[in-house]
């Protein structure tokens, strides 16, 4: 039989008789409820079948796709299972990094070796009276006009030196060295004090002295003195030949061999870095204008030889500033306009070396 369209299993008891008994209908009825019973079961095997692969037809005659068999009326007994998501962990094992660029972050430049730290406060309190020296170091000028600008260049060039961008367990440093102590009978000096604690005697004696300050141009306007220097009340005459009066070339010269100081132990810092010996100036430096001259002239030709093996360490190239070699410069105005200008572009490489530099350590440490 049949309810609600699925069919049901009766079972019949059937008593055996004896053959020839009036009850052999009986035998062929129980034939009968067999062979029903075997319909019943191949015709449910059937709609199982059907319903599962071809669907359930609807009285609109549209067809109702199932996934599956299921019953009606009875829950699932297993249900089905569903993916499972990998938690997603920022960073590696034992390495945490946060997925957020906004997060906290420490200070990107390495420390500068002690004595260039007690230069970087003076100099830092000379041009900021008041204001606390803790904050983001100042960026590298990749141009520098003023000797803040210089000064502010020679720390970079140490920080640099301490992360190990450039190296000083090479034989430059000798080499370096030894150029500048033999540019010429008068060169330059190894002194007891360290590259930063010289540099800032320099800076304290000379800004005392009123020759320059942190802002003073590295490259005054022509027959005009720095800002500071006009402070003094210094003159700025100049004779019909273009020549300044006496006091103002004094001044000049003086300026002239304080950035170069500057510029030689910023290039020995970088081959040997900020604890080195300094270099200075020799007792028996010249005294008379023309003399000074010629030997600060040998010395720009050893920075820049200095520069470019620098350079070709450190994959550069430098161009030292050549004049006119036609009409050499012949009165000392002019030879300071020409050793003004080789400074620059001496400075201005070893500027751009170090933001160059700056800028990968910094890239390298943010993807490491």
């Amino acid at each position: 039989m049949s309810i609600t369209g699925f069919p049901v299993f009766v079972p019949l008891q059937v008593k055996d008789v004896e053959a020839g008994s009036p009850s052999q209908q009986a035998v062929g009825d129980t034939k009968v409820v067999s062979g029903m019973e075997k319909s019943a079961d191949n015709q449910q095997n059937q709609l199982y079948s059907e319903e599962s692969i071809a669907g359930e037809k609807l009285d609109n005659g549209s067809v109702r796709t199932k996934r599956g068999f299921k019953s009606l009326g009875f829950p699932r007994i297993f249900p089905s299972r569903r993916p499972t998501i990998s938690p997603v962990i920022s960073g590696t094992q034992g390495h945490y990094r946060p997925t957020s660029p906004l997060g906290p972050r420490g200070s990107v430049s390495p420390t500068n070796s002690p004595g260039i730290t007690n230069f970087r406060a003076l100099v830092h309190r000379t041009l900021n009276p008041g204001a606390s020296i803790i904050g983001p170091v100042k960026p590298v000028v990749a141009k520098p006009k003023t000797f803040g600008d210089m000064a502010y260049n020679l720390i970079a060039a140490d920080r640099l030196v301490k992360a190990g961008v450039f190296k000083t367990d090479t034989p430059l440093k000798t080499v370096v060295r030894d150029a500048f102590i033999g540019a010429s009978v008068n060169g330059l000096v190894s002194t007891p004090l360290s590259i930063g604690t010289y540099a800032g005697s320099v800076w304290t004696g000379e800004t005392i002295k009123g020759n320059f300050t942190p802002n003073t141009p590295l490259l005054p306007p022509a027959h005009l003195p720095a800002p500071s220097q006009q402070a003094n009340g210094v003159a700025t005459t100049a004779t019909n030949t273009g020549e300044q009066n006496a006091e103002m070339i004094k001044l000049r010269m003086d300026n002239t061999e304080t950035k170069f100081l500057y510029l030689a132990n910023t290039t020995q810092l970088l081959v040997e870095g900020g604890e080195a010996k300094a270099l200075g100036k020799s007792p028996t430096w010249p005294t008379e204008t023309n003399e000074r001259l010629s030997n600060i002239e040998k010395l720009y030709d050893a920075e820049e030889k200095n520069m470019q093996a620098i350079a070709t360490e450190n994959d550069f190239v430098f161009k030292p500033y050549k004049g006119d070699a036609a009409s050499e410069p012949k009165t000392v105005a002019a030879r300071l306009d020409a050793l003004d200008k080789r400074h620059e572009a001496a400075n201005n490489f070893i500027a751009r070396m170090i933001a160059i530099r700056d800028v990968e350590a910094k890239g390298k440490e943010d993807t490491a």
